[in-house]
């Protein structure tokens, strides 16, 4: 572990915060600390970027101007989406499943992503196998009567999987239930849909298939689609796949809670009928409800366009960067490897403490060496204010 005192550029103020963001970190587990708790905790603390949860910023203004507009200005939808229940799961699928091109039998809404991937394993796995490092909930909800087994990324390679590695490495295990992220958090990495097809088709015969795309509309796939990027018609032919999909990553709507899983329509039926008829709110019922309106998703697209420009911006100046490496991505957001001897859960602090810029420590991360950060890419004046601060800050701690 990295020694504080042995580094004369740390005050005893920055040592004592160090450590009290790293209790934080040691309370909330595989996640990390909200803001709201990092600002209960430490009341003088001052955030200027939050580098750490992941979200399109554009998309969350685009969404929060609907709402003013349509909700807040309007007390009587306003009192009636806070007050009335939301409609049952099935009737929300009803209307936003066309949006995305599904069959709305197929479609389970989610109180977030999370939701979904907990309920797919609590239901249908007794094996998981997943590729590591990854999305901690994957393995997280597997309790003690679903075995994990697991294939390690290679981080000299970047992270890129392999697919004729995993595809064997799922048949030795003799897991029933397989788990593909695309693109992967935390190192951004895209499986082209080729090698997608390819392992799905060798893994036809698994109880399921677990295809994560929270993240696909950052991905190249999105320069190939008029409509919302997506993997749905990908995977539609597959019937042991089920399909998970975050809204909060793309849309920038993480507080209201919004995701779902395409499966085949007795998997769907099985959860409904298992407690998920009512599980969203009346906010979540409201976004999922923006789908139909053209307007605003010509919008979106636009506001992800310009996103997309902005994360290539990003990542052409962390390649610049002289005292971090940062791993290829095809996310809105970024591996950093730090130097060998610099802890990431010291640098995050740093930075927090320092320039008020928030990052995710990667070093509770299951399957990645060393130590890393992990970076969600803002709006460019919040980028720059974060890659510089990245660099004085681990130049500081090299010596």
């Amino acid at each position: 572990m990295y020694q504080l005192q042995a580094n004369s550029n740390l005050s005893s103020q920055e040592n004592q915060l160090v450590q009290q963001i790293q209790s934080l970190n040691s309370e909330a587990g595989s996640h990390s600390p909200s803001l709201s708790t990092l600002y209960q905790a430490i009341p003088d603390l001052k955030i200027e970027v939050d580098a750490c949860f992941l979200s399109n910023p554009f998309a969350t203004d685009l969404v929060l101007d609907r709402i003013k507009s349509q909700v807040i200005s309007n007390p009587e939808f306003l009192h009636w989406t806070i007050e009335a229940y939301p409609s049952q799961n099935q009737a929300i699928a009803e209307q936003f499943a066309p949006a995305v091109g599904a069959d709305p039998s197929r479609m389970l809404i989610a109180n977030g992503a999370t939701e979904a991937i907990q309920a797919v394993i609590k239901n249908f796995a007794s094996h998981l196998h997943i590729a590591i490092p990854t999305f901690s909930p994957y393995y997280e909800f597997a309790d003690e009567r679903t075995a994990v087994t697991e294939y390690r990324l290679n981080t000299d390679d970047d992270f890129v999987v392999d697919p004729e590695e995993y595809v064997r490495s799922v048949k030795e295990s003799g897991a029933d239930v397989a788990v593909l992220i695309t693109p992967n958090n935390p190192d951004g990495r895209n499986i082209p849909v080729s090698d997608l097809v390819w392992m799905l088709e060798q893994l036809r015969d698994l109880r399921a298939v677990i295809v994560d795309e929270s993240f696909i509309h950052f991905s190249r796939i999105a320069e190939q689609h008029d409509g919302l990027p997506t993997l749905v018609k990908v995977v539609e032919s597959f019937e042991n796949v089920i399909l998970v999909k975050s809204m909060s990553k793309d849309f920038g709507v993480a507080g209201i809670r919004a995701g779902y899983a395409l499966m085949n329509s007795s998997r769907v039926e099985r959860l409904l009928d298992s407690g998920y008829l009512w599980n969203t709110n009346g906010f979540a019922e409201y976004f999922f409800l923006l789908f139909p309106d053209d307007q605003f998703l010509d919008k979106y697209k636009e506001a992800l366009s310009h996103y997309l420009g902005v994360i290539d911006r990003f990542t052409a100046k962390s390649s610049t960067l002289s005292i971090v490496e940062p791993v290829p991505t095809e996310s809105n957001f970024q591996l950093m490897r730090l130097p060998n001897g610099v802890s990431s859960d010291v640098t995050a602090a740093l930075l927090l403490y320092r320039y008020g810029v928030y990052v995710r420590s990667c070093s509770d991360k299951i399957g990645l060496d060393g130590d890393n950060l992990r970076v969600a890419i803002r709006t460019e004046k919040e980028n720059e204010l974060v890659l510089d601060a990245i660099e004085e800050v681990v130049t500081d701690l090299v010596g």
